[in-house]
């Protein structure tokens, strides 16, 4: 083994060597460079290791070490590598091992990766808009707000811009501030009309040490017009020729056509307002539109001029005026005489509109003016003509068209034109066909199989046809090329050799139908079955088929079904809808109150001439039980209704299972204050009250009635006849016979003074009454209606 010079797994020259240099644009695979470590591979053994994060991400994935030659894997870009914010220069170690002694020695160098000009400057964007007005001054800066960037580094980064010569014709009117100020500099002066309102310009952004490295954008101009212009007239004058003749409110045209005005401004296009200013009684001009119209007979011929005025109508200065050279003449020097001659028009007898026949003719007539009338008579009543002026001279006749027509062969028709003086004729002839049309709108058609004789006829197509006519038959479609068609509207089967192989074909038939110069082309739908068709590949067909219908059927009830959804639906909303309403008028009872009747059927009540206010501590609901007058009503109470107010009434909210014992109870217990201990009567006070009402409830004869009767109570002036009036009632109720088949009940309610306070004037007479009878068998009773007490 030869020993070289110096030690085993050193550098040879320290410490330059450990520093090695890249360029960006180094290409993967390539060399790098080739480290200069001492010994030879029989004596040494070398490997890429790392003893840090960034020597792994950095060396390892981007560098292979064969020996000591260094190999790039992977491109590394300077821009990309420091802008997240990897080191540069990076370390990476390479493992030294002698192989006689296997000793490992950990060799460091670092790589400089150096930044090469390899990327062009950019812009921002790909297109800029410029807005410039037309009025702009020479010499203006125009902003542009371009800018550019170049990802090299220090004088590689450096870059300037320039427009490019020939990207548009309008490139001299613009300039660079400089090369290194993107915006522009007007050099020549604007103008909307002369220009192309909008135009591209195109910069460039170069490199300054490499003129290959450039990138380019778009600068959109718009021109924006200005409005400093006037408008003007398509006519430097206008020259009027009127017909003596002329009928006031006609409409008068002059040589040059009509007077028309427009602005100037073309990207504003004001709107152009028309008047006289010369005063005349002849003739007057429309202010939108600039018609001239005859306002009153001319009497003689003359001749005069009037002053035109067209102006915008957002801006008055800016107008215009022209001349109108008036010249009123005298009619019918010449006859009018039809040009063209002979006159045929052809069509179709059909009220289709899209097939009416339209005929255009002119008239030859040397006044400057002429008015024209036209007339016809046709050889058939039937036939009726409608003629409409185009022009002064020109014409068109149109059929008017009702339900039937006569088919034309020929019609016969004298056309007439006059002038007023003198009038010329001529002949129209007329040509109406009959429409071609199918004698059904489709065409089903069976033959039996296998179609091997060509004479067979599989069907025939009938149309409705004018004879004069002729017609030719074609066939389309995807199976078209199996079957043929005869003139006369035969279907065969083209082709006996090839069988059918399938049990159905589709296709259409088109009839063109040529008449004269008259060509129209229909067409139907053929649909041929074959009957007796193979089994075998019957079935193959018939799979394709069902799997269509079936796909069919089930699209069909997925429509059925969201279709029986929505009509439900709809239902439901207005079966809501309608019982709000009647709700609302109180003609159906709530949606989930369940009304229980019992055999009792009701009581009949009395107001009183006492009645009772909302602040008493009592109050009577009652309603109406009128069948005219359903609506629920409170009583109200006014001290001022003094007069006996009768009515029949049924009380509200019925209690459940109640009896008539249960009910006196409850409404004497109301009836009493709360602080009441005793059921003497002399051991209550009597409080003053405004007034008193009194209920009798009496029992009948009849188990399934109870009869009320309200007596009314004498209104009493001071406490003292009040008191006397309750205590001799209330002794009267101790001392009363009461009969076996009546029942009185007695009970007071009292009006509240104005302070509110309200005091029991004993033991009720009813709870004396319910002590009295309680050892009576007295038949109890569930009632339909009750008094409701509000508290």
């Amino acid at each position: 083994m030869a020993q070289t010079q110096g030690q085993l797994c050193t550098l040879q020259f320290l410490p330059a060597l450990q520093i090695i240099t890249m360029p960006e644009n180094t290409k993967p695979t390539e060399l790098v460079t080739r480290l200069q470590i001492t010994g030879t591979q029989s004596e040494i053994a070398t490997r890429l290791i790392y003893n840090s994060p960034d020597v792994k991400t950095n060396g390892t994935d981007y560098f292979t070490l064969n020996f000591t030659d260094l190999y790039l894997r992977y491109s590394l870009d300077y821009e990309w590598w420091t802008s997240i914010n990897n080191p540069n220069p990076f370390r990476f170690i390479v493992e030294c091992k002698i192989l006689t002694n296997q000793s490992i020695y950990n060799i460091d160098f670092q790589l400089d990766l150096i930044d090469v000009n390899d990327n062009p400057p950019r812009f921002n964007q790909s297109l800029y808009k410029i807005n410039i007005n037309e009025t702009t001054p020479i010499g203006t800066i125009i902003p542009t707000l371009i800018s550019a960037y170049d990802l090299d580094s220090s004088i590689y980064g450096v870059f300037s811009y320039h427009l490019l010569s020939n990207s548009s014709s309008y490139t001299s009117y613009f300039q660079l501030v400089n090369s290194t100020n993107a915006n522009l500099v007007l050099m020549k002066s604007l103008d909307y009309n002369s220009m192309i309102p909008n135009f591209n310009l195109t910069i460039i952004v170069q490199d300054n040490l490499n003129a290959s490295l450039f990138s380019q954008a778009i600068i959109s101009i718009h021109i924006i017009d200005v409005d400093n212009l006037n408008p003007t007239f398509l006519s430097a004058s206008y020259n009027l020729n009127i017909s003596i003749t002329t009928i006031a409110g006609s409409q008068v045209t002059p040589n040059e056509g009509r007077i028309f005005a427009y602005d100037q401004d073309l990207g504003i296009n004001t709107t152009i307002l028309y008047s006289i200013l010369t005063s005349n009684i002849y003739l007057l001009i429309d202010n939108n539109t600039g018609v001239l119209t005859l306002q009153s007979d001319l009497n003689s011929t003359m001749q005069f001029d009037l002053l035109i005025k067209a102006e915008q109508v957002d801006n008055k200065n800016r107008s215009i005026t022209t001349i109108l050279h008036v010249n009123v003449y005298e009619l019918n020097i010449y006859p009018p005489n039809f040009l063209n001659l002979p006159y045929i028009m052809i069509g179709y007898a059909t009220n289709n509109l899209n097939q009416i026949p339209i005929f255009n003719g002119s008239i030859n007539d040397n006044d400057m003016m002429p008015r024209l009338n036209y007339g016809y008579i046709c050889n058939t009543p039937l036939l009726n003509l409608n003629i409409k002026k185009i022009s002064v001279r020109n014409f068109q006749i149109q059929p008017i068209y009702s339900q039937t027509l006569p088919i034309c062969r020929p019609c016969l028709c004298t056309l007439n034109v006059s002038d007023g003086l003198y009038s010329t004729q001529t002949n129209l002839n007329i040509l109406l066909y009959n429409p071609v049309s199918f004698s059904m709108n489709s065409y089903l058609f069976s033959t039996d199989y296998p179609l091997n004789n060509p004479s067979i006829i599989i069907g025939s197509i009938q149309i409705i046809n004018d004879n004069l006519c002729s017609v030719q038959y074609s066939l389309v479609g995807q199976s078209s090329s199996l079957f043929s068609i005869s003139q006369t509207g035969n279907i065969t089967w083209s082709n006996p050799s090839n069988l059918p192989t399938q049990e159905a074909y589709q296709f259409q038939v088109i009839v063109k139908q040529n008449c004269s110069s008259l060509i129209m082309n229909i067409s139907t739908d053929i649909i041929i079955t074959i009957r007796n068709f193979p089994s075998s590949i019957l079935t193959t067909t018939t799979t394709t088929i069902s799997s269509s219908r079936i796909d069919n059927s089930t699209i069909y009830a997925i429509i059925g079904g969201v279709g029986a959804f929505i009509l439900i639906v709809i239902a439901i909303l207005f079966i809501i809808i309608y019982y709000r309403i009647q709700r609302a008028k109180h003609r159906v009872p709530p949606f989930f109150k369940i009304r229980k009747h019992s055999p009792a059927q009701g009581l009949s009540f009395f107001k009183s001439k006492s009645p009772l206010s909302n602040s008493s501590p009592y109050t009577l609901g009652v309603r109406d039980d009128d069948s005219s007058n359903s609506s629920s009503d409170q009583t109200s109470s006014s001290p001022m209704n003094n007069r006996l107010l009768s009515g029949h009434y049924k009380v509200s909210e019925l209690p459940v299972n109640t009896t008539i014992e249960e009910l006196l109870s409850s409404y004497d217990n109301r009836s009493t204050s709360s602080s009441s201990s005793s059921s003497g009567i002399g051991d209550h006070g009597i409080s003053t009250n405004i007034g008193s009402f009194r209920t009798t409830i009496r029992e009948t004869n009849d188990h399934q009635q109870l009869d009320t009767i309200n007596e009314d109570i004498q209104w009493v002036n001071n406490n003292n006849q009040q008191q006397q009036q309750q205590l001799r009632r209330l002794n009267g109720l101790r001392h009363q016979i009461i009969p076996d088949d009546s029942m009185d009940i007695i009970s007071e309610s009292h009006e509240s003074s104005i302070s509110g306070t309200t005091t029991d004037n004993g033991t009720s007479g009813s709870t004396l009454l319910h002590q009295q009878f309680n050892t009576r068998n007295t038949l109890s009773r569930n009632m339909n209606e009750y008094l409701t007490v509000f508290v």
